[in-house]
């Protein structure tokens, strides 16, 4: 009886052990569209994100891997309209003739999608209502005094720092509409633009001092400039809840946003900004958003953080994974 017990104390130790060290030996090796997990003291947990479709084999195999050892895998709505195949004009075209059935293969996913039956889940799937943005603290708000810009608009430059219309970046910031946008805001509101990626398309030569553009900025000078503007603007579509926009909230700045995106309408409201369609209602909606009192971080402060979001995900995986240790012992699950 005691020898059938050490038997299984010891295969028990010998899986963890296995488990462990393909853990840490693959800790290095994750790139997306993986993304490891870990607890409030920054220790990783068996499981991982899959957050965007397979590029290459080796994505496959990487998966095959985890589902092998032991690791679960979730899916995580963070890239486009991931897990539905995109048609957008992009490289992303491929995903077209994936035959991986995502939806099909992985049961547990932190979705951000409205309607979850548009984008192929069933009753099959385990649904967490969240997005990566939701991991974000409030910062100390600048004084209006140190404001510079208006409004400040995000599309990093595509290959080659040329500028066209149906590269990666100007697809998913829809750059097209935010051209129909900016005569609309500059001529007829005398608003100062910041824009930061879109080098070498012309915008300062139309606008002149009415539009700054910067090229691609760290991430901590990147901060400090959005702290000198008063207003994000977010046109884009296929953005599946950018984390720009929780950043802009976070700093206590209203955001002027697509209502079609895919993914942060929800983060839109009388207490954080407007949402729009395109160039034919952008007026109304500008005049009426510039003409309130908003206050974002507070009404931010009460709905997300970090810690709030970390204990709403450790606690859908502690239900889906009961024997999973190390998430049941952690108080809160976040990316590494």
């Amino acid at each position: 009886m005691y020898l059938l017990v050490l038997v299984g104390v010891l295969a028990l130790v010998i899986v963890a052990l296995a488990l462990k060290f393909f853990f840490d030996k693959k800790k290095d090796e994750v790139i997306f569209p993986f993304r490891l997990l870990c607890n409030e003291k920054r220790e990783l947990v068996p499981v991982v994100a899959l957050t965007a479709f397979f590029r290459t084999d080796r994505d496959r195999e990487r998966y095959a891997e985890y589902i092998a050892h032991g690791t679960k895998v979730i899916g995580y709505t963070s890239y486009k309209t991931f897990p539905k195949p995109m048609l957008d004009g992009t490289g992303d075209d491929v995903n077209m003739n994936e035959t991986f059935k995502y939806a099909e293969e992985i049961q547990n996913w932190v979705c951000c999608f409205q309607s979850p039956d548009e984008y192929g889940f069933t009753g099959f799937n385990n649904l967490l209502e969240m997005s990566e943005s939701d991991f974000k603290d409030a910062e100390e708000p600048v004084p209006p005094g140190d404001k510079k810009y208006d409004f400040l608009y995000v599309c990093l430059q595509d290959e080659n720092n040329a500028c066209p219309m149906n590269g990666w970046n100007a697809v998913n910031r829809n750059f097209n509409l935010a051209l129909k946008c900016f005569p609309i805001m500059i001529n007829k509101f005398n608003l100062k633009i910041l824009v930061v990626g879109r080098l070498n398309c012309g915008l300062e030569e139309l606008y002149g001092d009415s539009i700054e553009v910067v090229g691609f900025l760290p991430y901590h000078e990147f901060q400090g400039k959005m702290k000198q503007c008063r207003n994000l603007f977010v046109p884009n579509v296929y953005d599946a809840s950018p984390r720009v926009v929780t950043e802009a909230l976070s700093k206590d700045m209203p955001v002027l946003m697509n209502r079609n995106i895919v993914c942060g309408s929800k983060y839109i409201n009388d207490e954080t900004g407007i949402l729009f369609t395109d160039e034919n209602d952008v007026e109304q909606q500008l005049s009426t958003l510039l003409n309130r009192s908003l206050h974002p971080i507070e009404w931010w402060k009460q709905n997300y953080s970090r810690g709030q979001s970390g204990v709403k995900f450790k606690n859908f995986l502690a239900k889906a994974y009961p024997d999973v240790k190390e998430v049941q012992d952690a108080q809160e699950v976040q990316f590494f």
